[in-house]
């Protein structure tokens, strides 16, 4: 799929399109159909790119500096600035919700050594297997 640039679709259109699809994100309620539906609709590198996302706002909310963020995951500055923008919207609560968000990753990741990797739901999705073989 080819990128499509939002400046040259019309604001209805762009609102109808968004609202249907925060609809059916909405309607999913277990993790697994949540999965399920994000590594059926995403490619590997999309959710992989909304992962580092995520990865960067964790890493701006433990304070570490841009340079060091750049380096370890090999993102550019416009990412990092955009995450930083996304987090400290102003007149938001983003900040609060993150790093309530952020917060029950990193408490998850005390629990780590019980990951079975026999039993990984990335096993299910063949194209997604890289992303297993990432964290080993």
């Amino acid at each position: 799929m080819s990128k499509v640039n939002p400046y040259q679709i019309d604001s209805k259109e762009k609102y109808i399109v968004i609202n249907d699809m925060f609809e059916v994100i909405s309607g999913l309620k277990t993790k697994k159909e949540i999965v399920d539906f994000f590594l059926g609709l995403f490619t590997p590198s999309e959710s992989l790119m909304i992962a580092r996302r995520i990865q960067i706002a964790k890493m701006l909310l433990d304070e570490e500096n841009y340079e060091s963020i750049r380096k370890k995951l090999g993102v550019g500055n416009n990412n990092i600035q955009q995450v930083d923008r996304w987090i400290h919207r102003e007149g938001s609560d983003y900040e609060k919700m993150i790093k309530n968000k952020i917060g029950k990753l990193k408490n998850k990741e005390g629990s780590k050594k019980y990951y079975n990797p026999e039993k990984s739901l990335l096993d299910k999705y063949p194209y997604h297997r890289f992303i297993k073989n990432l964290f080993n």
